[in-house]
């Protein structure tokens, strides 16, 4: 049996930044994944990269469809989301030729097939042959990320009802759209279609989308996309479906009314954690609502198993899996002397209007807020798109930057230097002090941390 330092189970990229960090620091790593196919994870392969690349091609669609008002006169085709496709995949090969010189350069091992739990260092790779591997490790990560929720009375079917896998291979433009969850996977889905010409019903259980964020932000989000034609509807949950005739018939939980119809539907109502097949029980890994249990330096209650990303339900966020995975490999190797910080970390959407928030975003004692709900800038006219939503949160004491959500033009971008801030204990002086360039979109920050245009 072959023996490391540390086994990673899964390689996405928690456990891709988990082996990068084990292996500059010295340590003997085998990184264990379902497939080659599935190199980089689902981030790569079933989220974030494929929804980027339809959002890219949604964007550009849009503004040829748009182009009158920058005094163009540009008249798409209709879109072929065949051709959309073939294109993304692509790309997609590309991403993971490029994982495989990311692992072929770190000296890592890595295996191929589904891995259990034998004992709390011992772990079976079941590989695609029928063959077995056992293998031992001092340190064990998990990192085996997440799949798509079900409806309880839905199954996916991958024709009518979809879950966001699904979508990103669906080759049929509905000219009727719902999507269940208003969600930051609801929301990117609801921009691609809408762009590509569908007519798109979101709706969201809660009271606002985004629900995660403020209030405030999922509000003004509702405003945006009602401009653009999607239909939003919070507070509705569905009680049932029906596929009838080539179509889904839709009543929603308490409605009277007759049933609205429409050609697909994706569920898009949260992820559940992918630990079926890693038999926890074997090494008495504890569960806490199907997620694995963490502490602060992401230890689970077995002390040399450590849990990063969607597993442990925490960030579910796919850079947010990044920085745990090196985190948990520092501890590792230093001892347990790194506490997780989520503060630090930005939570994006990348819909249309993009969202990005940052550390905390409530109104609470001895906070200030400084905010604007539609920034003036001159970019913003010239480039012919919404005026941005921009709040700041500060400690009334010290002036120091402890949050801020906005929603606008390259607000995903434009986060980076209030989580920096946020980080660093800037104050919203040192912010106001800043030079920023002319016109930009990022001056929006100076605009709202100094009240003026």
């Amino acid at each position: 049996m072959k023996s490391y330092d540390v086994i990673i189970l899964g390689g996405g990229p928690g456990g891709l930044a988990a082996g990068v960090a084990l292996s500059q620091m010295g340590k003997s790593v085998c990184l264990v994944q379902e497939s080659e196919a599935m190199a980089g994870g689902v981030c790569l392969n079933k989220g974030c990269m494929p929804t980027k690349a339809l959002l890219k091609a949604a964007a550009v669609y849009r503004q040829a469809r748009e182009s009158q008002k920058y005094g163009l006169r540009i008249h798409p085709e209709a879109v072929n989301l065949k051709e959309v496709r073939q294109v993304v995949d692509g790309d997609l090969q590309k991403l993971r030729m490029a994982i495989s010189s990311i692992l072929a350069g770190i000296k890592a091992d890595v295996l191929y097939g589904i891995a259990s739990f034998i004992s709390e260092h011992e772990i079976e790779i079941k590989k695609s042959d029928g063959t077995t591997e056992t293998i031992h490790g001092e340190y064990i990560i998990i990192a085996t990320g997440s799949s798509p929720r079900r409806l309880p009375f839905a199954d996916f079917d991958g024709r009518y009802i979809l879950s966001s896998d699904d979508m990103l291979l669906n080759t049929e433009l509905p000219q009727r759209l719902l999507i269940v969850g208003g969600g930051a996977i609801g929301c990117e889905f609801a921009t691609i279609y809408n762009s590509f010409g569908s007519e798109v019903t979101l709706v969201e259980t809660e009271s606002t989308l985004l629900p995660r964020e403020e209030a405030a932000v999922g509000n003004r989000l509702r405003q945006c996309f009602e401009q653009q034609g999607i239909t939003v509807k919070n507070g509705l949950s569905i009680g049932h479906l029906e596929i009838s005739k080539g179509q889904v018939h839709v009543t929603y939980q308490g409605s009277v009314q007759k049933p609205e119809i429409f050609d697909k539907v994706l569920v898009a109502v949260g992820r559940t954690p992918n630990i079926e097949a890693l038999k926890l029980d074997a090494a008495g890994v504890a569960t806490d609502k199907g997620f694995i249990g963490v502490n602060t330096h992401l230890q689970t209650n077995v002390e040399h198993i450590y849990a990063v990303g969607d597993i442990n339900g925490g960030l579910l966020l796919a850079h947010g899996a990044s920085y745990e995975g090196s985190l948990a490999a520092s501890n590792i190797v230093q001892g347990n002397i790194h506490d997780i910080d989520s503060t630090q970390v930005p939570r994006v959407v990348f819909c249309h209007p993009e969202v990005a928030c940052v550390g905390v975003t409530k109104e609470l004692p001895d906070v200030k807020v400084v905010a604007m709900e539609q920034v003036p800038n001159g970019r913003t006219i010239v480039d012919k798109v919404q005026p941005a939503f921009l709040k700041m949160y500060y400690l009334e004491d010290t002036g120091i930057l402890i949050g801020a959500s906005m929603i606008g033009e390259s607000a995903t971008e434009i986060i980076h230097e209030l989580t920096l801030a946020v980080k660093k204990q800037l104050t919203i002086n040192d912010i106001r002090q800043m030079v920023y360039a002319h016109p930009t979109h990022a001056k929006n920050v100076l605009a709202v941390a100094t009240g003026s245009v």
